[in-house]
């Protein structure tokens, strides 16, 4: 494989960055071919989990209560059908809506199973506030966008990091250079949505872990890869504005999409 020097500098899109850590400290439908299952305490496998729009309404509940410090929030009963002991992976992503379509303004989630009734609001404002490639999401902008909730599931180690596929998995990649350890991931929709075939999803990712060497073959042969997949569902303000029937920041979404979480 030659030398991909046009992957120097790339986007990022879902991170799973070292800030993690700092979930431990704070008082944590778009479904792919398999649906994930949750685990319970025991860690037995339970009903088929899937994201759903209750899960995008609390992640709105919990950023505009933090924007506007109210001091009544809505009854986060939205996910009573959800036990407590229910864990999963899970990232949440924010977008923005810019002239004629959706962009990115914040993801962070965990590839490590959470408690999921409690980590849905945590990974919503961490994703909106702390995501440090962006600054923290402001009331103005609110109305302009549109949540995604994505449960990972069916982990998988790869044969290389190339054996997996578009718009089916997401992917992990873990390799060593010279001393130093690199790891990353893209969820399942990334490469589909940026048009990538393997070669070029791995070689993004790779960047995004933050090696800035030569891409080589040797190198790619190094990198350990596995794969999941995920139960996806987004909403815009819109939606949610319909949903709990009031406008709570008190104004209109000024943008006209037709599409649907």
């Amino acid at each position: 494989m030659k030398c991909h020097s046009a992957y120097r500098n790339l986007p990022t899109h879902c991170s799973i960055r070292r800030e993690f850590n700092t979930l431990q400290n704070m008082t944590n439908s778009d479904t792919f071919s398999s649906i994930p299952k949750a685990s319970n305490e025991e860690g037995k496998m339970d009903e088929p989990l899937i994201a759903t729009k209750e899960m995008c309404v609390l992640c709105f509940d919990v950023i505009i209560q933090l924007i506007q410090i109210e001091s009544q929030g809505r009854d986060q009963g939205v996910l009573e059908n959800i036990s407590e002991g229910v864990e999963c992976p899970l990232f949440v992503t924010w977008e923005k809506w810019h002239h004629s379509g959706f962009r990115l303004r914040g993801c962070i989630g965990t590839l490590a199973p959470r408690p999921l009734k409690a980590s849905i609001g945590q990974y919503a404002v961490t994703s909106a506030f702390r995501d440090s490639r962006f600054h923290p999401i402001r009331a103005d902008e609110v109305s302009k966008l549109r949540v995604a909730v994505s449960l990972l599931v069916n982990y998988e180690d790869c044969n290389n990091c190339y054996d997996w596929d578009v718009g089916v998995h997401g992917i992990i990649i873990k390799f060593y250079f010279e001393g130093n350890h690199y790891d990353g991931t893209f969820l399942p929709e990334v490469s589909e949505q940026q048009n990538w075939d393997q070669e070029e999803t791995v070689a993004h990712l790779v960047r995004k872990a933050g090696y800035r060497g030569d891409l080589s073959e040797s190198l790619f042969a190094s990198i350990h890869c596995s794969r999941y997949q995920s139960s996806k569902y987004r909403m815009t303000y819109k939606d949610y504005v319909k949903v709990i029937g009031r406008d709570p920041i008190g104004q209109a979404a000024n943008y006209d999409s037709n599409e649907k979480g």
